[in-house]
């Protein structure tokens, strides 16, 4: 027969585990960079806004940057999008994440606005076109 202090310890220790268990099983952000679904289902982005608009694209999970989106935080590496170029070209496979640095800026028919500097996630069966409607960067889902 069990003694009290031997069952309750036992039941504080379960309780204990299921906590810690949970703890582990707590979804956060997740990115895997350079990591595209089924392998061919990548994130882009081609900037076609002037060259008087900074746009940047990110790889998340990597780098020793941090962007925040709306999302969560993540660690990050950053790469500039030159005027008329795809983010393939500039050798960026999978992007997780774009901004215009120097202006808001704003998706799908004006829907959401993003500050100057914001980043927006993008998922891997998501690509963005950025170019000047209505006098403003926007960035549309294509």
């Amino acid at each position: 027969m069990r003694s009290k202090i031997a069952w309750r310890m036992s039941k504080g220790a379960a309780l204990s585990a299921a906590v810690a268990g949970l703890v582990l099983l707590s979804p956060a952000p997740q990115a895997n960079a350079g990591t595209c679904s089924l392998g061919f289902i990548c994130g882009y982005v081609e900037n076609y806004l002037p060259s008087s608009y900074t746009v940047k694209v990110a790889e998340l999970g990597v780098g020793s940057e941090t962007c925040v989106t709306q999302e969560g935080t993540f660690t990050c590496k950053t790469y500039w999008l030159p005027s008329g170029t795809k983010s393939k070209q500039i050798g960026v496979k999978d992007v997780d994440a774009l901004t215009v640095e120097n202006a808001a800026w704003t998706t799908n028919n004006n829907s959401t606005w993003f500050g100057a500097g914001a980043w927006e996630r993008i998922h891997d069966d998501q690509g963005r076109v950025c170019s000047v409607k209505d006098g403003h960067p926007a960035c549309y889902q294509n």
